[in-house]
């Protein structure tokens, strides 16, 4: 990574937690983006009149638009986009952390340089970048209709299963079958987990399992046969403790992860977490990876990938017409090319070896509410440091 080194952001992600939950004990007032001269005014939520041509035209003159992604697909979609609309497209691949970072150094210095972010960690988007005006929702008034309401604000442009998997040469069947079964001594040191310190939607995930705790009272009866015991406020925490008491192995990827799990020729694998997308890697790398089915009260978790434009970008127009591409014909890296992932759009079809539609994987995940995660994951990340963390 250029300039500031990883440990740098991940300090500065962790100042940004900090100061979340000042921002969010107030009603914030959210700055209504301004239309500048040149740029075409299309509404949010497709209320406003739309002429997708007069943007062609305009993001044409612009010629070209600067993107910051957690996905390195967003090459691909450039080179596609620019093929397309003569439009040049500067991505990069970048983590949350040095995303959140660079907007608001460029929005405060008055000097912005990147336009559209393609972004994971809802509650910092939520918390800070949106209230704050350091981003700027917009959604295609052509294409709102066709999403749900959940996915317009913030616009979800991607929709990933964070799955726990397994490898199937080593079990001819999901070896878990209840999330409690996580907490067991049988699996002590054999759950692979990217670090919830440096992986923002892992926490969030764990902060809404806390507070969850119908589910998990359901779930601990229907695995064990008795009630748990354990109170209604405290049960979530109770099973987080003692998740991140099983010596968790931490790795730097849901590559890492999926390459561990589903490597051929172990007798008794250990189990990951990890994205689905990771199982097209079956072929390619010889894996032997199968997704956890029927695991209760769920498997995962939905990891959203948001897209936004940047408050005062330079090329405003360039940055909508990219958000309308990949919310319809640009999906295809992501959602067509390789199993794994999905569009909000339903009018997009998924790829044949996801194992279903996005309805049907909606009912085995765990839906993030960031609201959640906003208020609780300086408590999480603070258990996870207690008993999770390996130095």
């Amino acid at each position: 990574m250029k300039g500031i080194g990883k440990k740098a952001h991940l300090f500065v992600w962790a100042l940004l937690i900090l100061t979340i939950p000042l921002i969010a004990g107030g009603k914030q007032e959210v700055p209504k983006p301004e239309t500048r001269k040149g740029e075409i005014p299309a509404g949010a939520g497709g209320q406003e009149s739309f002429d997708l041509n007069a943007l062609i035209q305009a993001a044409q003159k612009e010629g070209e638009v600067v993107a910051y992604f957690t996905s390195s697909r967003i090459k691909d979609v450039g080179t596609a986009f620019e093929k397309k609309y003569g439009i040049k497209v500067k991505g990069t691949k970048m983590g949350d952390p040095e995303q959140a970072e660079r907007v608001i150094r460029e929005v405060d210095s008055k000097n912005v340089l990147v336009d559209v972010i393609g972004f994971e960690d809802g509650a910092l988007l939520e918390g800070k970048l949106i209230p704050e005006g350091y981003v700027v929702n917009w959604v295609p008034p052509d294409i709102a209709p066709s999403l749900s309401p959940e996915d317009r604000n913030p616009l979800v442009f991607l929709w990933q299963p964070r799955i726990f998997g397994y490898n199937f040469e080593s079990y001819k069947e999901p070896p878990i079958k209840n999330i409690w079964q996580l907490t067991e001594p049988a699996w002590k040191g054999k759950i692979l987990i990217r670090d919830p310190a440096q992986t923002p939607a892992n926490l969030a995930f764990f902060a809404n399992i806390a507070t969850n705790p119908k589910l998990l009272e359901e779930a601990y009866r229907s695995y064990y046969g008795k009630p748990s015991g354990i109170s209604e406020k405290d049960i979530g925490w109770e099973f987080l403790k003692r998740l991140f008491q099983n010596e968790l192995i931490v790795m730097r990827s849901d590559e890492d992860v999926g390459d561990a799990v589903g490597a051929a020729g172990q007798k008794e694998a250990p189990i990951g977490f990890y994205t689905l997308t990771k199982q097209r890697d079956n072929k390619a790398k010889n894996l032997k990876l199968a997704t956890m089915k029927g695991m209760v009260p769920f498997m995962g978790y939905a990891l959203p990938t948001y897209a936004l434009m940047v408050k005062n970008c330079p090329h405003p127009n360039a940055a909508k017409l990219l958000i309308h591409y990949i919310l319809s014909e640009g999906h295809v890296p992501w959602t067509a090319r390789d199993m794994g992932a999905f569009s909000p759009n339903p009018k997009a079809p998924p790829h044949p070896d996801n194992e279903g539609t996005w309805t049907d994987w909606q009912k085995r995940l765990l839906r993030i509410d960031n609201k959640v995660a906003l208020k609780l994951r300086q408590e999480v990340l603070d258990l996870w440091l207690e008993y999770g963390h390996k130095k």
